[in-house]
């Protein structure tokens, strides 16, 4: 039997818009009394609503909960082994993890990927949540929050899937649970890309838009803590160069060295070694043809011949080899307004300027192919906090130019935090290393 916890206790102000809408629903009910009254939709499924009007609950088949109940969702994980206090909420078109808020939702479409599979899509307007879908398998529902009515629910794969396919996902996120010895102890959420609807609500094609946004540990937030960002840099005119410009470098010994932006993270480029290093404690290495390495540990080897690493201060390096076994060939930066590709033979640079368009235009024209992100996060208590390593997409050159990405989430490595900084967690079992 599922026990259903209560929504934390959100400190809410006010709620005038809400009572707009409900006022605007009693008037439009009044204008249309002599009609027939509409057949209630029951909820089929894992959907139940036990009382009309009531509140509403889901679980999907790994058993993550949903419930909406005064114009706020609650999602939490599976209930065995699980802190109660767990819990992603978005209320007011805004959310939080436990019971620290994050932020508002950045346009008014919000969807939350759950393990196994399972889709939560928001609508909202005016700092209210107006409708929200729910896709599972063979599964689909549709629920008008402000009402707390269902609107649709069947249990038909076909259906739920010609629905799901039709309805835009705006901004996504993962949302997943972190475990040790079998107990769920904390939450991840990721935004994963941007899924935009055209004129007529169709979905558009998705784009990355990769974004922590925090882990929640226990009652703590765990976030990337990043400086001020720096004022836009002026842009040059871009011309033909085989010397380094912004903030490339060539050190005596032909090495290419470059500081993002932020100053949080140095790129070594040493002919096929890329060595990426933050706040000159944590090291993520690509090596031979080509490995990748945690702080020493060797952890998988590439999956393909593209290969990008998304660093947390917004930094994008791309690599390229020549086959699947190959060394890396191509290295290419993008940071804000600068933009730099090196020929890793000879430590040759083929292109160096910091102009914004420049930038933009090289980034979109380059698959990135395997895609992995790199974080620092760190708690409250503590002072370095740790690095995670994890696949987040594939995006692939085709016929028509750089297709639109694959999103699979896929954990790499972990450091040890500040209790154990040397401890290294290896969480990718490569199948050709009997070492990982």
């Amino acid at each position: 039997m599922v026990r259903i916890i209560e929504p934390a206790q959100v400190a809410r102000p006010p709620q005038p818009r809400k009572l707009f809408w409900l006022a605007t629903l009693a008037l439009a009910t009044a204008a249309c009394s002599d009609s027939t009254p509409l057949e209630r939709v029951l909820p089929t499924g894992r959907l139940a609503q036990p009382a009309d009007r009531g509140p509403i609950t889901h679980v999907t088949a790994e058993g993550w909960r949903t419930r909406i109940e005064g114009g706020q969702i609650t999602i939490q994980p599976p209930e065995a082994s699980c802190d109660p206090g767990l819990q992603y909420v978005s209320w007011r078109m805004r959310e939080q993890l436990g019971t620290h808020d994050l932020r508002a939702w950045s346009d008014d479409r919000r969807t939350v990927l759950l393990p196994g599979g399972a889709r939560i899509t928001m609508h909202g307007q005016a700092g209210e949540i107006l409708r929200l879908s729910v896709y599972d398998g063979t599964e689909s529902h549709e629920i008008d929050v402000l009402t707390q009515t269902l609107m649709h629910s069947r249990v038909d794969a076909s259906v739920a899937g010609a629905r799901e396919v039709a309805e835009a996902d705006g901004e996504t996120a993962t949302l997943r649970e972190l475990c040790s010895a079998g107990v769920i102890h904390g939450l991840d959420l990721t935004n994963l890309y941007v899924q935009p609807a055209d004129a007529t609500g169709a979905p558009l094609p998705r784009q990355a838009a990769v974004q922590v946004l925090g882990r929640q540990h226990g009652p703590d937030l765990q976030t990337v803590s990043l400086p001020p960002a720096p004022a836009p840099e002026a842009d040059e005119v871009c011309m033909p160069t085989t010397l380094p410009r912004g903030r490339l470098m060539q050190n005596e010994a032909g090495m290419l060295e470059y500081n993002t932006r932020s100053g949080l993270w140095k790129i070594l480029v040493n002919l096929h070694t890329i060595t990426v290093t933050r706040s000159g404690r944590f090291t993520w290495q690509v090596w031979g043809d080509p490995h990748e390495n945690l702080n020493g540990k060797h952890i998988k080897d590439w999956n393909g011949t593209r290969r990008t690493l998304l660093l947390d201060d917004g930094t994008k390096i791309t690599m390229s080899t020549d086959g699947p076994h190959g060394l890396v060939q191509v290295t290419s930066l993008y940071d804000g307004a600068q933009s730099h590709e090196i020929g890793n033979v000879g430590n040759m640079i083929r292109h160096s300027c910091v102009n914004a368009q420049e930038a933009l235009a090289r980034d979109a024209a380059e698959a990135d192919g395997e895609t992995a992100r790199l974080v620092n996060l760190k708690g409250p208590a503590m002072v370095n906090g740790y690095l995670y390593v994890e696949n987040v997409y594939t995006e692939e050159s085709g016929a028509g130019g750089v297709e639109e990405p694959e999103f699979e989430t896929a954990p790499l490595g972990q450091t040890g935090d500040d209790d154990n900084p040397n401890q290294i967690n290896d969480l990718y079992d490569d199948p050709r290393l009997g070492h990982t």
